[in-house]
């Protein structure tokens, strides 16, 4: 399994006796276990998974994992280096941010100083009388 994995980011975290370790589920994201025993629970599954030393561990959910030392262990957590699609879908996500943001400052702007109280529908802005 280790040839698998893509080439990315890592981070080694030791873990003393039930040290908890949470994380948020994403695509791509592993956890080896260096030495030592784990308990992994993820948001979304229903089965738990109790690994040892030597065991890689896929996340399967997108939500929160938990992974509990069983006494001493050490655990490596492993991203995948994005794919094209991955990076773009970002892209796309942040200009759609931005340009929700910009409205929104747009908005603002334009009101500012303004005492009557405003209602807007449709983005029409229509000043109460």
């Amino acid at each position: 399994m280790r040839g698998e994995w893509t080439a990315g980011t890592s981070r080694t975290v030791d873990l003393g006796y039930e040290q908890l370790l949470v994380l948020e589920g994403r695509p791509g994201r592993k956890v080896r276990v260096l030495y030592g025993n784990l308990w992994l629970t993820e948001e979304g599954t229903s089965q738990d998974v109790f690994a040892g030393s030597g065991a890689e561990l896929a996340l399967k959910s997108r939500g929160r994992a938990v992974i509990e030392g069983l006494g001493e262990a050490r655990v490596q957590v492993v991203e995948a280096a994005p794919t094209i699609g991955q990076r773009m879908r970002d892209l796309v996500g942040a200009l759609r941010l931005r340009q929700r943001l910009a409205s929104i400052g747009g908005w603002i702007t334009g009101h500012a100083g303004q005492r009557e109280p405003a209602t807007h529908r449709g983005g029409q802005c229509t000043h109460a009388p």
